[in-house]
């Protein structure tokens, strides 16, 4: 497989048994560009009858050169605290090897955590919208291709309307609102996206002083954590 990473000059999720010292895993090795291995995740809640260990080292983030990747494994798509920790350590996409498709709790997850999910082997590719992307190329039997734009984000209504407006109208032709997501699924949010090569959606977020949907959620949870435990109110 590392030989194939580096042929192919691409990025490669390869799910092996692995064996530790005295202890086998359920291991995803991701290899990078150069055939180099650039990490791997032990898969947390192993499946009755595997016959390996389960792992205590937790859910990890990946840089890559083309995004913050996680990787979680099949039975663990039933337990949402790896989903949710995916989101914490800021993925933009969440790679799922399993041997099922998963159906609509990846759908949900990716709704619910504005990230990809892209499993392998079976499924679809969920758009970060919750969707299953549909301009997607299927070659061959379980085998997908398409393109990702990772520096699509979401931002709230949530004290933004005015900066929002004044964004579209300062940076018109370089990006626009995708969809608007109030109407269709009752969630506040806009969906944006740039329109114009070089340009990205994050740093004009960034410039007009806009969060992210997921930056405002942090930041919330964390304030609002901290003055329940010094009994304050909002």
């Amino acid at each position: 497989m590392a030989e194939l990473a580096r042929q192919y000059n691409m990025w490669v999720i390869c799910p092996i048994r692995e064996q530790a010292g005295d202890r086998e895993y359920n291991t995803a090795v991701l290899i990078d560009r150069k055939g180099k291995v650039a990490g791997y995740y032990r898969k947390v809640f192993v499946f009755w009858g595997e016959g390996v260990h389960c792992s205590t080292e937790g859910v990890k983030a990946f840089e890559t050169d083309f995004g913050r990747i996680s990787i979680l494994t099949c039975f663990d798509l039933n337990y949402p605290e790896l989903w949710q920790r995916c989101d914490d350590l800021d993925a933009d996409i969440v790679f799922w090897p399993s041997a099922y498709g998963g159906g609509s709790p990846l759908n949900a997850h990716a709704i619910l955590y504005h990230y990809y999910i892209v499993p392998v082997g079976a499924g679809n590719i969920i758009d970060v919208t919750g969707k299953a992307m549909e301009r997607v190329e299927k070659p061959l039997p379980k085998q997908f291709i398409a393109t990702l734009d990772l520096d699509r984000s979401f931002a709230h209504y949530d004290f933004n309307r005015e900066k929002v407006d004044k964004m579209l109208k300062e940076h018109q032709g370089e990006m626009e609102v995708e969809r608007m997501l109030s109407d269709e699924d009752l969630a506040p949010w806009w969906l944006f996206r740039a329109t114009k090569s070089g340009v990205r959606t994050r740093d004009i977020l960034k410039e007009h002083k806009i969060e992210t949907l997921r930056e405002y959620q942090h930041r919330s949870r964390r304030q609002i954590n901290e003055a329940r435990e010094k009994g304050e109110r909002i």
